[in-house]
């Protein structure tokens, strides 16, 4: 097994970084109930998930995209393998302006002074140590990661890029329209999507 060591990084460090153009596009798998979660919506609370950058007494939002619908998909069901999409939305969002992350795929995250095995680690303390020491020390808008469940490139995004991002479009992910596409990632990945409700 990989051992992950706490940062600060004990080598010399390269990082790498990747652009995300201006007009590029995200999509966004969320809840807005009970927690009133919004399409381009930074959550202000935390820690909680892998590369939450919280700290107490400053205000540090969150906000956790991709790049494709199939890596949504698993990112919010694959530790049950049931794709639930009642009472969730799905937003495509866009860019309004270059945005610069931390590359943490292959060997970028070994360059940023970790190893990839931090973006599936389920040390998630451990994974939100180096989110902070990434915020503190660069002044990048986020992360790009390969996620735990597929290896799909994951966004991540601090509240530097919050005025960054704008929805295009936002919709049930239970519309008819997407139920095709669902069923598909769903088969792909050995997942069940559930029926509709009544």
């Amino acid at each position: 097994m990989v051992k992950i060591e706490a940062p600060p990084p004990q080598r010399g460090t390269d990082p790498l970084l990747h652009n995300l153009p201006a007009s590029a596009q995200l999509l966004r798998i969320y809840r807005p109930h009970p927690y009133g979660s919004r399409a381009c919506g930074f959550r202000f609370t935390g820690p909680f998930s892998r590369f939450d950058h919280h700290e107490p007494g400053q205000k540090r939002g969150i906000h956790y995209s991709a790049l494709t619908l199939s890596a949504c998909i698993v990112e919010v069901f694959g530790d049950t393998g049931l794709v639930e999409p009642d009472g969730v939305r799905l937003a495509l969002i866009r860019t309004n302006r270059d945005l610069a992350l931390l590359d943490l795929c292959g060997s970028g995250a070994m360059r940023a002074g970790s190893v990839t095995a931090l973006a599936a680690t389920a040390d998630r303390d451990l994974s939100q140590q180096w989110s902070r020491f990434f915020y503190a020390t660069s002044p990048v808008d986020g992360l790009l990661y390969s996620n735990a469940h597929n290896g799909e490139t994951a966004v991540v995004l601090y509240e530097r890029a919050e005025a960054a991002l704008c929805c295009v479009r936002d919709l049930e992910l239970a519309e008819p329209q997407l139920r095709s596409r669902l069923l598909a990632i769903a088969r792909e990945h050995a997942m069940v999507v559930t029926s509709p409700a009544a």
